[in-house]
């Protein structure tokens, strides 16, 4: 089993790899619920539906014609952003699973945010699309 720690994960966004600028990444993936309870049943009973996925991203910002804001920039709105995450930066394996999230959307992005002796971040969520576990 292997413990992440010191927040290694990996996020590109299309092909542009932002993970050298993200301070926080987190992706939650599922299913919506379906109710599937028949008369009778003591209990509710559901099923999987369609798939969910939530991504969000804390970035130091840095602003270009090839930086990472203007990449965010480029992919908000469109709802078929490909996302890749992975809890670390290494080679994928079982104890490295990658996601990968297709046809998303970046709905917001706080692309300036400054403030006095700070670095200055935005914050980023993208939703929507599919998603796919890999292990090799």
């Amino acid at each position: 089993m292997a413990i992440v720690y010191q927040g290694s994960g990996k996020m590109l966004i299309g092909a542009t790899n932002i993970s050298l600028n993200c301070t926080q990444i987190s992706l939650d993936a599922g299913f919506d619920s379906l109710e599937a309870t028949v008369m009778g049943a003591t209990g509710h009973k559901f099923v999987a539906g369609l798939q969910s996925v939530s991504v969000s991203a804390t970035v130091l910002l840095e602003y270009g014609a090839t930086a990472v804001e203007k990449t965010i920039y480029d992919a908000l709105g469109d709802g078929d952003t490909t996302i890749v995450i992975s809890p670390t930066s290494a080679v994928v394996s079982v104890s490295n699973p990658t996601y990968t999230i297709s046809n998303a959307m970046i709905n917001t992005a706080m692309v300036v945010n400054s403030q006095t002796g700070a670095l200055d971040t935005m914050t980023l969520t993208a939703t929507g699309g599919t998603w796919v576990r890999t292990t090799a």
